[in-house]
């Protein structure tokens, strides 16, 4: 009697993270810390996220990117900055928890800064580039057709207004 293959495979089984049984649970742990290790270079110790903590790292991504968002925001400072997480994790998590990617969101908080700072600019003393500028938006063209996108208006009108 010749049993195939496929019949002799036990199904696979998906289960939800808090069901996973515990040496699986450590073994992708693992796993983890050592990919977050070559991608951040440090070989420090670390626990990184596998059930409950992914919110807290997309939370520490958000939170970063709200303090820095008129710095260049690099990914490597993002991963550096949620523990050392790998930068795909990072992605994956950030949009789970938010919806969105780390991109687009980094756009809209500099986007709603420099319409605030247009909105609450002088005319005649500041002008749409420095304020693009100084908010992380560094090609005036996108920054506008970005800004019309969103607010309906383009920057230039924001600020007389």
């Amino acid at each position: 009697m010749n049993i195939s293959s496929e019949a002799r495979r036990p199904p696979l089984q998906e289960w939800t993270d808090g069901a996973v049984p515990a040496t699986i649970r450590a073994h992708g742990a693992r796993l983890a810390q050592d990919s977050a290790e070559r991608a951040s270079g440090d070989r420090t110790a670390q626990v990184l996220p596998f059930d409950g903590a992914r919110g807290r790292v997309a939370e520490r991504a958000r939170t970063f990117i709200d303090g820095h968002f008129r710095e260049p925001v690099r990914m490597e400072d993002l991963c550096r900055a949620t523990g050392g997480v790998a930068a795909r994790t990072l992605q994956r998590y950030f949009r789970q928890s938010f919806g969105e990617t780390v991109t687009s969101y980094l756009k809209t908080v500099r986007l709603d800064a420099a319409y605030r700072d247009l909105i609450a600019a002088h005319p005649t003393r500041d002008t749409v580039t420095a304020i693009a500028l100084r908010n992380g938006c560094d090609h005036p063209g996108r920054f506008s057709s970005e800004f019309r996108e969103r607010f309906g208006q383009l920057p230039r009108e924001a600020l007389r207004s």
